[in-house]
């Protein structure tokens, strides 16, 4: 039983260090475009590096804390989001959930119709470049950090946060 169980284990993490070594910055890029493309916060805040985290929970905790100060303001500010949140849902949410609701209002071209992709990639540094075939590109930069490559900068976080 000890040989199958040791058996087992060894072969469980071949196939995660595997899969770690095998995970580049493209593939953290889609990743990445997958979970806007379907509002999902959780797995967009997965993809950021500690900095970028602590940096959208910190964004949204001062928006909870302004809504109690100015709702007025803070309306605004969602209103022009281009999500449907209001000051009342920022009660209950999760710095994850905030996100969830902040993607609906990113757009992005079609995924199918990326015709490129370039990375360079310095060190423990990355940078990432999609190409749409309206000409419109993306850049996002990575850092390899908690054993995967996590995005330090993009145009999404700008226009969101």
């Amino acid at each position: 039983m000890d040989i199958l169980r040791n058996s087992l284990i060894t072969l469980l993490t071949l196939v995660s260090i595997s899969s770690v070594a095998l995970s580049t910055p493209i593939d953290s890029t889609w990743d990445l475009l997958q979970a806007v493309e379907y509002n999902d916060g959780e797995r967009f805040m997965d993809l950021m590096s500690e900095s970028v985290r602590t940096q959208i929970e910190w964004s949204y905790q001062q928006m909870r804390e302004l809504a109690v100060e100015n709702p007025g303001l803070v309306e605004t500010l969602l209103s022009r989001s281009g999500t449907s949140l209001t000051i009342w849902d920022l009660e209950w949410m999760t710095s994850e959930d905030f996100v969830s609701r902040m993607l609906e209002g990113v757009y992005l071209p079609p995924l199918e119709n990326v015709i490129s992709e370039e990375a360079s990639m310095s060190g423990r540094n990355a940078e990432v470049v999609l190409t749409w075939h309206s000409g419109y590109s993306l850049l996002l930069q990575f850092t390899w950090e908690e054993s995967s490559w996590r995005i330090t900068g993009s145009p999404i976080l700008e226009q969101l946060f």
